[in-house]
Order: C-alpha cells, then sequence, then structure tokens
C-alpha cells in the first residue's frame, strides 16, 4: 500500500500555493497602523487588510464594501446598513459599534491622523441599530462618500483598544482581503488569503508579498522573476521589459500628477509676475517626453482629465522663456536667483529636468531629497522651503483633493495659504448639488491658474510592468487593491 502511494501521479499532490510578489516602495512603510498614515505608497499597503464602508472600482466609481447601502436623511446625515456576517481578522464581529469606534478614534486628536484635515467635516456617528449606523456631518458635506472611500478604514475594536501605539503599528487587524503574516524590515511584508472574507472568491492568491527594493533594481527584479508586478516602472525601461519574454507592461491613465507648490508668504513667490515667469520657463511637452518618455499628458491646472470638477478649458501655460526673462528683468531680478526645494524621491526625475529648464532663465532649484515618509516631516517646517515638488495621487477621485493636499492652509503637505483658494474649496464642499459643485470646482480651478498659484506639470499614463501570466486590473488613482489579481 505505502509502495502505491508513493507512486501516485503527481495529479492527486496538494496545488502549490499561489504566491503574488509585488514591489510598490522602495523601503518599508512608517505604520500599519492605518490611522497614523497618510502616503501614497503606505495607504497602498494597508488597504490590503482593512476596509471602509465603501471604496472606489479601478474605474474610480465608489462601491459597497463593509456597507451594503446608503442613504441621504437629511443635508447632514447619512445612514449606512452595514454587511452581516462580517468578522474581524482576530474573530471581533463587525457592526455599527465598530463604525462608531472608528469614526471616534480617526477624529480623536490624540490619535494623530495626518490627514485629519480631510474627514473633519464627521462630526460624529450614531448607532441605530446592530447593522445601521448614521454618519452626522458638522455642514452638508457633497463629498462625504469620496471621504470614506478615500480615507476611513475599519480596525478591530477590542484589539486596538488595549494595545499601546508600538504594538498597533505593527500588528494590524482589520477585516481585508488579507491576513498579516509577518514584517521581516528592509526586506518584506507577507499577507496570506482571508479565508473568511466576506466576497465569495476572493483573494485570487493565497500570498500577497510586498517586497522593498532599491529604485535602481527593481526593473532587473522583474526581469528576473523575483517579482510579478512592478507598479512603477520607469519610462525608460519600458521597451526592455515589453521586449523579454518572460514579462508585459501595462499602461493606464490615472488620477495622478507631479507638481510644485510655492511658499507665497515670503519674496521671491509672494509675487505673482514671478510665479508667472516660474510657469514660462517649463517645457511641459519636453518634461512628458523625457521624463516619462510621452507616457503623460501636459495639463494647465492641479486637477486631472476624467476627475469630477476638472476644468476642461484651461490649457497648459505656454513655454516662453524670453518673456520668463523679461519679467525677471522688469522685478529687480536679471540674475536671477536661487529656490530652496523639497524634493520627493519619486519625483527626482522630474525635478532634474524642471531644474535644467529654469536655469535657462536663471532660476537655480536647491533641492533637498526625502522620500514618501520623510516628506511629511519635512513640511512641517515649511518656512525654510521654497517649493515643494513632489507627485501626488488622487484618493478620493474628485478634482476636490489634488489642489487641497498642494494649496489649502490647512493641509500639511502646502507650504502657504491663500484665502482665495480655502473660500473657493469651502463654497465647492459645502454644495450637495452635483451641477453646482461642478461650477465651483471650474470655477477655483480659473482662479489658481490666472494667479499662477502653482506649478502642474502633466497627467501621468501610469506604466506597470507585469510577469507574463499575472491578471492585474490597474486602479485609476494609482493605488490598487490585490484582491482580484491571479496567476494563471
Amino acid at each position: 500500500m505505502l509502495a502505491l502511494l508513493l507512486l501516485l501521479p503527481p495529479a492527486f499532490a496538494a496545488p502549490a500555493a499561489s504566491v503574488l510578489t509585488v514591489c510598490d516602495d522602495v523601503q518599508d512603510p512608517l505604520t500599519l497602523d492605518p490611522h497614523k498614515q497618510f502616503s501614497e505608497k503606505n495607504h497602498t499597503l494597508v488597504q490590503q487588510l482593512f476596509e471602509g464602508l465603501v471604496r472606489f472600482t479601478p474605474e474610480g466609481e465608489i462601491e459597497p464594501a463593509l456597507a451594503t447601502r446608503w442613504r441621504r436623511l437629511d443635508a447632514n446625515t447619512m445612514r449606512f446598513t452595514l454587511r452581516e456576517g462580517v468578522k474581524f481578522h482576530n474573530g471581533e464581529p463587525f457592526d455599527a459599534r465598530s463604525v462608531k469606534f472608528n469614526v471616534e478614534r480617526y477624529l480623536d486628536p490624540a490619535t494623530g491622523f495626518p490627514a485629519l484635515g480631510f474627514i473633519d467635516s464627521i462630526a460624529r456617528a450614531e448607532i441605530v441599530s446592530d447593522f445601521e449606523v448614521d454618519v452626522v456631518t458638522r455642514f452638508p458635506d457633497g463629498l462625504l462618500l469620496n471621504r470614506l472611500a478615500g480615507f476611513m478604514v475599519m480596525v478591530a475594536p477590542k484589539h486596538y483598544g488595549k494595545h499601546d501605539a508600538a504594538s498597533l503599528r505593527e500588528k494590524p487587524v482589520g477585516s481585508g482581503a488579507f491576513v498579516f503574516k509577518e514584517w521581516v524590515k528592509g526586506d518584506r511584508i507577507v499577507l496570506d488569503a482571508n479565508p473568511d472574507y466576506w466576497k465569495s472568491g476572493y483573494p485570487k492568491v493565497d500570498r500577497l508579498e510586498f517586497r522593498f527594493i532599491a529604485a535602481a533594481r527593481q526593473v532587473e527584479a522583474l526581469l528576473s522573476g523575483e517579482l510579478d508586478i512592478l507598479t512603477n516602472l520607469p519610462g525608460t525601461r519600458t521597451l526592455e521589459v515589453q521586449a523579454s519574454s518572460r514579462t508585459a507592461v501595462v499602461k493606464k491613465p490615472t488620477f495622478y500628477t507631479v507638481a510644485g507648490n510655492f511658499n507665497l508668504s515670503r519674496k521671491p513667490l509672494s509675487n505673482r509676475r514671478i510665479r508667472e515667469a516660474l510657469n514660462l520657463g517649463i517645457d511641459r511637452k519636453a518634461l512628458v517626453r523625457y521624463d516619462i518618455l510621452g507616457n503623460g499628458v501636459p495639463i494647465g491646472t492641479l486637477t486631472l482629465p476624467g476627475e469630477f470638477g476638472h476644468n476642461a478649458k484651461l490649457a497648459p501655460y505656454p513655454y516662453d522663456p524670453a518673456k520668463a526673462r523679461r519679467i525677471l528683468r522688469e522685478e529687480g531680478y536679471p540674475k536671477g536667483f536661487a529656490l530652496k526645494v523639497l524634493l520627493k524621491v519619486n519625483a527626482v526625475r522630474t525635478g532634474q529636468i524642471l531644474a535644467k529648464q529654469l536655469e535657462r532663465i536663471d532660476i537655480r532649484l536647491e533641492p533637498t531629497l526625502v522620500t514618501d515618509a520623510q516628506l511629511f516631516e519635512n513640511l512641517k517646517t515649511r518656512d525654510q522651503w521654497d517649493i515643494a515638488i513632489y507627485d501626488c495621487p488622487d484618493p478620493m477621485h474628485h478634482a476636490f483633493f489634488i489642489r487641497s493636499i498642494f494649496l489649502a492652509g490647512n493641509s500639511p503637505f502646502s507650504l502657504s495659504s491663500d484665502k482665495g483658494i480655502d473660500e473657493r474649496l469651502e463654497r465647492m464642499v459645502k454644495t450637495l448639488d452635483a451641477g453646482e459643485q461642478r461650477e465651483a470646482s471650474e470655477e477655483l480651478d480659473a482662479y489658481i491658474h490666472s494667479e499662477f498659484l502653482a506649478l502642474p506639470t502633466y497627467q501621468r499614463i501610469r506604466t506597470y510592468g507585469l510577469r507574463r501570466g499575472v491578471k492585474f486590473a490597474p486602479y485609476v488613482s494609482g493605488m490598487p487593491y490585490f484582491y482580484g489579481a491571479e496567476i494563471e
């Protein structure tokens, strides 16, 4: 009998576990506590473990998640019916009390949620029944569903109520498609499929690994088979990846841009004409060509084609270095000047090209290079910078977000405030009528454009490298879920 068992063909053996290996960042996240983080890469990772009441589809539509339906009761109240039978990874049941706990934890200043300014329209959550909850806002909020889908996910109340911050940073407990397994610092974070996930048939793989690999080695890791998905394939390497029999390239227009915001509180950028000169000194067509090898579209605003509220009538600023130099002379800078720049590492190539272009009009950029995790900390000392240049996705899928993150007075990522921007943002948010909201948004775009209040560049067509046989749907936000990805 033993001999017979040994001779059984391989078809009778248990199938090998499917492991999807992804590189989305060069280094470890700051935390796996979702209420303590606010960065693109960190959020992409934690949203595999956690989920909110609603979420976005790959095309940016709002769909049910832990809530199955919702309706507005009045201008300030929306009622959510919750999904029954859901459990957190530690066995805790999900219900209306879970929602109340999470809303209160997000809104508590002691929690330290870095994006509190983007959800502080929410006043509280009121329990109606075990599986009904009202989310009450402080004022009529036309962006409530976008806020909930973009920022708020649910943690397990009992677990997060009894552990300290240091423990929660490394021991995440959510209800998402994947369950935390291990974190090997400097190398990887490993997640296993949630066998009790509420969405039948998902996730499609048994294990998800996030690998942290230096930018210079990422493409080689993909080509060698070490990676299944590379989410930031440099435009300079797309032909090489396409030519390989082992890999393929996937492209998708994305709610993602690189831009600069100005310190309006001090010279020289407090001067509108100087800001105009800076924008006229940028050749955006050349920037798209050399920075991302044509994988983008020049834009004249901080909003993006396809976003609700984007003003499509505003063309990119013309490239006119002669006029830029003339403005500098007229404003008292015949020999130009230097600007202290905070430059995010993800945008370093963009920053280098911008610096070369601006040298032609005698503006010298003096960059300080920071990672995604370091950007937030460095912007706390905003007075020492003239410009911050960084990449930015749109987690809200609405023209509100990128303008707000770069320019709003209460944004932790802006360098200064402008009354005209803040007033227009407020008016746009507080209208519940979609037509009025669109009109207010387009007016805000026009104001930013006419006052040269930012340095827009392009909308990026995001380029992914995939191992052949991997099925993956990119998200228009650039921050994908991986529960639907599979390996043939």
